[in-house]
């Protein structure tokens, strides 16, 4: 396990998140809002919410990405950023 991410790290993640979200198509082909997942990632690191504190989101797949959030902002989830997944 990698070390928990800091603060300037967080910072960063979350400015890339705000960034690049104009730039994502907003829905899919399935008709799922990527955009409402960006701003689940958004929210986990600005608000530093935990495992609790996301049973808000009671979708799994919004669950899921909450929870991949916070894996990385843990250094638990290493293989990539949360927005290393909305890049082209």
């Amino acid at each position: 396990m990698n070390k928990p991410k800091t603060q300037k790290q967080i910072d960063v993640e979350i400015a890339t998140l705000k960034n690049i979200k104009p730039k994502v198509r907003r829905f899919t082909a399935f008709g799922d809002d990527n955009w409402a997942k960006i701003d689940i990632q958004i929210n986990v690191l600005e608000n530093d919410l935990d495992e609790d504190d996301i049973s808000q989101y009671t979708d799994p797949d919004e669950n899921s990405e909450a929870y991949n959030t916070i894996q990385w902002r843990n250094g638990e989830f290493v293989d990539e950023s949360p927005s290393d997944g909305w890049k082209p």
